[in-house]
């Protein structure tokens, strides 16, 4: 049945988020990266599901919008974080972002008040686990630690590499059980990478 499901969500591009995630004890971290605003619902049920204590956003947050190609489009961008803001700040999860090339330093600041952004890749700790965070792959091999969360491109594969854990956020939406250590990777809804190269035109 779970097959099934998960089948049929994929084909009507809907986010599929397995029972048992609701399921999970513990502290959890929820690690995204390169989010289209057609992924800001699935996003939303998968943390009212999931109730992260953390979330890590590793840049592009409104991936559809160019905004370093196209400038122009800085109000367009600015409604959308507006509204990211807001829904992941309700969440009650700790919140870092790592700053994308197609994100806006300043306008992440106006509407993320409780969260810690970074313009730069830079390793944090949580619940005392080292964790590099970077949006592009760069950042992460300059100095990477016990565990390393970035997007950006697919030049650096998730993986296992000297006993060091690298995720990367576009492959998949990355769920690490911060007691355990253990990762649960779902695949973001189909038409995703659609919308991160802007082949249509996408809405909430």
């Amino acid at each position: 049945m779970s097959n099934f499901k998960e089948v049929l969500c994929n084909a009507i591009g809907r986010l599929h988020i397995p029972q048992e995630l609701s399921e999970l004890k513990g502290k959890k971290l929820l690690h995204v990266s390169d989010t289209p605003v057609c992924f800001y619902s699935g996003l939303r049920r998968l943390i009212n599901i999931l109730k992260p204590d953390y979330i890590i956003h590793t840049g592009d947050m409104a991936d559809n919008i160019k905004l370093e190609l196209y400038p122009t489009s800085i109000c367009e961008y600015e409604k959308w974080i507006k509204r990211l803001a807001a829904m992941l700040e309700a969440s009650g999860a700790e919140v870092v972002l790592a700053m994308g090339n197609h994100d806006d330093f300043d306008i992440a600041g106006k509407y993320f008040k409780s969260s810690r952004i970074l313009k730069e890749a830079e390793t944090i700790k949580v619940e005392d686990m080292s964790f590099r965070i970077s949006h592009k792959p760069e950042g992460i091999l300059e100095d990477p630690a016990q565990y390393n969360l970035f997007g950006h491109d697919l030049t650096l594969k998730s993986g296992c590499i000297d006993n060091k854990l690298y995720y990367n956020g576009i492959s998949n939406i990355n769920i690490i059980e911060l007691d355990s250590g253990e990762c649960t990777t779902l695949s973001y809804p189909s038409g995703t990478d659609d919308a991160r190269l802007g082949r249509r035109k996408i809405g909430l």
